[in-house]
């Protein structure tokens, strides 16, 4: 059970087609609060969930279905509307709910209702987990990973050398930047010169036309981004407007486009540097100092007509793993394409068992001990407490 000195509202989900939100009410107050929003002919009682209205006076503000798990904590599942939504929050603060942070709420919580602080910091991650991977990586660390390396270490904390648990836990951080891509998702930029494809590009990994497409260079302006599933990890999609100086030079709104792109670029996760096979025109590789690039020559079905040898779905992958070719008008090599970003963000067969660090705390902690010069005992007793 949480206990706390004063009762408090949060906001902790808005989701579903129906977009059903869920508000916590919770503190030594909160049934007095209730009583006065809520009308019901049943009574509520801890375990019970219950029917009826959320009121202000005499009008109706929304239907509600309200859970009570512990005593003086409630859960008021509501229509997720934002105008709705606000009313209800309103009436509780009215009555002198504190509203507080949904992440700050759940983490006193979860810190009541479990063991350690890894395994509420796990279940408060679940709860943004990009991918039912990602949430199996964290479940992972509750009992197993993280917990059960950090304990073994504690209990064998004269034994091994402090340069043993130091190398051990630089590879740990080493998976969890990994891990990280897993459980929070990935931001890939498609980028190129003007005309090279990337807004077809865009649309056949949507499944669906997200995009203008149009033979006049420089058609897109601004970024689209569409955001897909590639097991194991959630990729958001940018198409940003084509590279090219002359564009960047005509007026202000190219050159902000321009820009935007070059923006992008540096805080993305992968870039696909996308360019047209059977154009004659020279276009240099993108340059990125921190991101990792795959070369995509768009418009292998073109070769022919235009004269040129046809190229196969594998002849660039067969001399250069981060060059391939595609055709996203016609679908050729999008498979092709998934695996080689799998293989460069390094998520193929990433085993969801082993100990990573999930959050800054941990990785802090981990770091701190890679630069110790003493036996850090006390180091890995506060990845638990």
């Amino acid at each position: 059970m949480m206990l706390m000195k004063k009762t408090e509202v949060a906001i902790l989900t808005v989701r579903g087609m129906s977009a059903i939100a869920s508000v916590a009410l919770a503190g030594p107050d909160s049934h007095e609060i209730l009583k006065k929003v809520f009308r019901t002919g049943q009574g509520i009682a801890k375990g019970s969930v219950v029917h009826g209205w959320i009121v202000d006076g005499g009008r109706i503000i929304d239907e509600v279905v309200v859970g009570c798990e512990e005593d003086n904590e409630f859960m008021i599942h509501c229509h997720g509307n934002p105008l709705l939504l606000d009313q209800i929050v309103k009436r509780l603060q009215f009555y002198g709910a504190a509203l507080v942070d949904a992440d700050a709420f759940l983490s006193r919580k979860y810190r009541c209702d479990s063991s350690s602080v890894i395994e509420a910091e796990a279940k408060l991650a679940m709860r943004k987990s990009a991918t039912l991977a990602g949430a199996k990586i964290l479940q992972s660390q509750i009992n197993g990973g993280l917990s059960a390396w950090a304990q073994g270490v504690l209990g064998n904390i004269g034994t091994v050398a402090t340069k043993e648990i130091q190398e051990q836990c630089e590879d740990i951080l080493r998976r969890s930047q990994i891990a990280k891509r897993i459980i929070e998702g990935v931001r890939i930029v498609i980028a190129g010169p003007p005309n090279s494809g990337k807004s077809t590009l865009l649309n056949c990994l949507a499944g669906q036309e997200q995009v203008i497409v149009s033979d006049t260079a420089g058609t897109t302006r601004d970024w689209v981004s569409v955001t897909c599933l590639i097991d194991p990890i959630r990729v958001e999609f940018i198409d940003t407007a084509g590279l090219d100086d002359e564009l960047a030079c005509k007026d202000d709104i190219e050159r902000a486009a321009q820009g935007i792109t070059n923006e992008l670029l540096e805080s993305c996760d992968l870039i696909l540097y996308v360019r047209d096979i059977s154009a004659d025109s020279y276009w240099p590789a993108v340059d990125s100092t921190h991101t990792p690039v795959l070369s995509v020559y768009n418009k292998c079905d073109l070769l022919q007509k235009c004269g040129k040898p046809a190229a196969s779905e594998h002849q660039f992958q067969a001399s250069d793993s981060r060059t391939i070719s595609i055709s996203a008008k016609n679908n050729i090599g999008i498979d092709l394409l998934s695996r080689s970003i799998l293989d460069i963000l390094d998520v193929c067969d990433f085993d969801m068992n082993r100990p990573v660090a999930f959050t800054q705390r941990q990785c802090a902690i981990l770091s701190a001990i890679t630069k110790t010069d003493s036996i850090p005992e006390e180091l890995l007793s506060n990845l638990f407490f």
